[in-house]
């Protein structure tokens, strides 16, 4: 008999092990599926109210966007073992660089100028970081100073306004009416990331050397170079965030980031990447944007002030990163077992 129980036992143990393991590899998607229903009913139908054509949906998805594009570029940095804290003030001063230039040349030369000068200043913070060996916590939060400064320099701590229609576009404009711009930019750049991130050698030297320095290095993967590209990355996305931030709100203050590098943090965490790298998460991560962004909305329709939102935020990053530390002590487990 006791011969006998003990494959029962097994077998139950593996099922509930293997419950786990799906529950915590898709635990964003669950939670936003749990947070849709809750906000349809803490709202009382204002949520998703067919009445009015999905307007709700349609703002919680363009209010979206900038945080899920700067958190796709932060799972890159995340997944090849680094960490970006400048984020936000790198949003701020590339959108105020952005609308300056908008305002003398076509909109498409001030977008290309921008993302390059996102790439620059992410360029500046992997460099430092990996060349010269620095903490990237306490490095990105000194350039994020930088950022900040150079960004109130710009324009004498001005917001910039009076931008023309080609900005605001990007960041308000519908396709059939319905659907934002900016959510089909972030749509697409989700597909492009997963490609690269899944499908490309690049992509896997980026997660085998968040994983590993040491063991990618001595298997010939030029980790320095691996680690810098992905703080380009980073710049990329914040500049890219910008514009549409910009185009959102038809101006760009030079507070306009301040903050969002929480946002980021907070959904790349919820959406399965872990903060020790070695793993990269892209659909996670939109996931997590949305569940960020469904909070807020949902927290607007109730009337609920905005001290309340931060304190939200604050405690929902913390639940972030404890459930994060507890999934990755699991898989350890389970690859100990393995």
């Amino acid at each position: 008999m006791g011969n006998s129980n003990k494959p029962a036992g097994a077998a139950e143990k593996k099922s509930n092990s293997n419950l786990i393991y799906f529950i915590l590899n898709n635990k964003a998607l669950l939670i936003l599926i749990i947070l849709v229903v809750f906000a349809q009913i803490a709202t009382k139908g204002l949520f998703i109210n067919f009445s009015n054509g999905l307007s709700n949906l349609s703002s919680v998805a363009r209010q979206v966007a900038t945080p899920a594009i700067l958190g796709l570029g932060f799972t890159v940095v995340l997944a090849g073992g680094g960490v970006d804290l400048s984020v936000g003030y790198m949003v701020s001063v590339i959108g105020v660089l952005y609308a300056l230039l908008s305002l003398q040349m076509p909109v498409v030369f001030a977008i290309l100028i921008a993302i390059v000068f996102g790439a620059l200043l992410g360029m500046i913070n992997g460099t430092l970081s990996v060349r010269f060996k620095l903490a990237p916590f306490i490095l990105t939060l000194a350039t994020g100073q930088l950022f900040k400064g150079v960004a109130y320099l710009l324009n004498n701590g001005k917001p910039v306004g009076n931008l023309g229609d080609g900005v605001k576009i990007i960041g308000q404009g519908l396709l059939f009416g319905a659907i934002p711009y900016s959510f089909l930019i972030m749509i697409t750049l989700t597909v492009l990331m997963a490609v690269m991130m899944y499908r490309t050698r690049y992509g896997r030297h980026i997660i085998a050397t968040g994983g590993n320095l040491e063991a990618s290095s001595v298997s010939g993967i030029n980790t320095k170079a691996i680690q810098i590209s992905a703080y380009v990355v980073m710049g990329i996305f914040a500049a890219i965030g910008a514009i549409v931030l910009t185009g959102r709100t038809a101006n760009a203050s030079p507070a306009a980031g301040e903050g969002m590098e929480m946002d980021a943090i907070a959904a790349v965490v919820i959406g399965g990447t872990p903060m020790s790298g070695g793993k990269a998460n892209i659909v996670g991560t939109i996931f997590g944007s949305f569940i960020m962004g469904i909070i807020s909305n949902v927290l607007n329709l109730m009337n609920i002030g905005s001290f309340w939102q931060w304190c939200a935020k604050g405690v929902i990053i913390i639940l972030a990163i404890l459930l994060d530390v507890q999934s990755e002590k699991f898989f350890n487990k389970q690859r100990v077992k393995a």
